[in-house]
């Protein structure tokens, strides 16, 4: 019998009101899926003293999760503001160091640009600025996320059907 193959579960969610109900249906997901689901909430953090103590363990502990995982599949809508979450985008750079599958999911796959027009001008030469000045760039997130990852528009569910699919393709 083949091994599950494990998902590190990646975004903001820790943050939410909600979140134990998000961690459980995602996990709940991964298993109706075939898939073992490694989240940051599982940790035990009781022998923890300190605030730092605490960041300390769950850095560790995050960091052993996504080596030892077979793919990440990330959150990656914005998140206080237009940019996603900080945390997220580390872990998933993490993962592509260490050659694992990466799979994003947005709400809406459109570039930036697009999404925000109320929100930016156009310039002399046609670029797209927001409010500073900076140019936008043309896709959904920055480069060195949708670069080498699969984006995936909808759920976490889309994402890991996605990944179960390619899996599936790949033999795996």
């Amino acid at each position: 019998m083949n091994k599950k193959p494990k998902v590190y579960i990646a975004g903001p969610e820790c943050f939410f009101p909600n979140s134990e109900e998000i961690f459980a249906a995602n996990k709940a997901i991964c298993e109706e899926l075939g898939f073992e689901p490694s989240v940051a909430a599982d940790y035990d953090f009781g022998s923890c003293k300190t605030k730092r103590d605490t960041a300390k363990v769950i850095f560790e502990k995050n960091i052993e999760s996504i080596k030892n995982c077979d793919l990440i599949v990330a959150d990656m809508n914005n998140f206080r503001g237009w940019e996603p979450d900080s945390g997220t985008s580390f872990e998933i750079g993490a993962g592509y160091i260490w050659g694992k599958k990466i799979y994003v999911y947005l709400d809406d796959l459109r570039g930036c640009g697009e999404k925000f027009t109320e929100e930016t001008y156009l310039d002399e030469q046609g670029r797209r600025r927001d409010k500073d000045g900076l140019t936008l760039e043309g896709g959904p997130l920055n480069l060195m996320i949708s670069g080498h990852a699969t984006m995936v528009e909808g759920t976490f569910r889309d994402a890991l059907l996605r990944a179960k699919e390619d899996m599936e393709k790949e033999g795996c």
